[in-house]
């Protein structure tokens, strides 16, 4: 439900259903995998279909990339087993290059340049402004908080965009893997857990690119291109802080209802958020060279030794 209210559903529910129909069927025991990935697969379709019939090109634009990317995502999943997040990036690069090059080659005789680009940053725009007023009207006190959202949500929606695939792939690779009997051998084994998250270190580089748009004096796309994988890399990293923060909880007897319980005050306070958010995404960064989770599981060693 939370991923419904955040990203399409289409983004979990059309790879969902591709991977169940393509996964092999227990003929003793046939089970309602087939059946269920018919009508998942028949809904997402309807609603991305719906989406791109209703006269935004942002949205036309998002639900042809869904299909590439579900589309990339399986056929890599059959063709090149490897990690699944793995898998889910490459499908994301992949998808995004194809969409790049099918918005030139659909509207390369009514744009010239990047006035494409600026015409779906101008539809971002006013779907951030139409639901940033519906929540002053909602709650006054957040009328200051009006511009700067709608200028982010304006620059960051393909990082957004690529975030809510990352989750929705994963999520989709899950819930094949609980329904299908037996699931597809080409993704391996299920997720790791939370408090494993890890990514290679090559994304400080993405820090660094989005510190250094902020600081030099770019080009309008490169601003962009930087703060979107500014944005990506940020969210990754204040995942693996969070995950640090659970593993040291866990070793330390803290529940993790007192963590979510701890999140959820957080989210609801604003000031705390600002200071919660930063932290984390530090010490994800700084665990590059320190390794805390390592040194946590050589100390836990040592000690049970002695």
């Amino acid at each position: 439900m939370a991923f419904v209210l955040w990203a399409p559903p289409s983004l979990v529910g059309l790879p969902c259903a591709a991977l169940l129909i393509l996964a092999p069927t227990d003929q003793q025991r046939p089970g309602w995998a087939q059946p269920i990935a018919g009508l998942i697969g028949a809904v997402s379709l309807a609603l991305l279909v719906l989406s791109a019939s209703a006269g935004s090109r942002l949205a036309a634009v998002t639900s042809a990339y869904i299909v590439l990317a579900t589309a990339v995502f399986v056929s890599l999943v059959l063709l090149k087993p490897d990690s699944i997040l793995r898998q889910a990036w490459r499908a994301i690069v992949a998808a995004a290059l194809a969409t790049a090059l099918l918005i030139q080659v659909v509207w390369g005789h009514l744009f010239s340049g990047s006035e494409a680009w600026a015409s779906l940053a101008w539809e971002a725009t006013r779907q951030a402004s139409f639901a940033m007023r519906t929540m002053v009207e909602v709650a006054p006190d957040a009328f200051p908080l009006y511009e700067p959202v709608v200028r982010f949500v304006s620059l960051t929606w393909p990082g957004m965009l690529a975030l809510q695939t990352l989750a929705g792939l994963a999520l989709a690779w899950q819930l094949h893997l609980r329904l299908a009997s037996p699931p597809l051998a080409g993704g391996g084994i299920a997720l790791a857990r939370f408090k494993d998250f890890w990514m290679g270190d090559g994304w400080v580089w993405g820090i660094v690119a989005w510190l250094g748009v902020l600081i030099l004096p770019v080009s309008g796309a490169l601003h962009v291109a930087g703060t979107n994988v500014g944005l990506i890399a940020g969210t990754l990293y204040v995942l693996r802080g969070a995950a640090i923060v659970a593993t040291f909880a866990e070793a330390f007897g803290i529940s993790a209802i007192a963590l979510v319980i701890a999140g959820a005050t957080a989210a609801a306070l604003a000031v705390p958020l600002v200071f919660v958010l930063p932290g984390l995404c530090t010490l994800g960064i700084t665990d590059t060279w320190y390794q805390y989770r390592r040194r946590l599981a050589e100390a836990r060693q040592r000690s049970n030794t002695n």
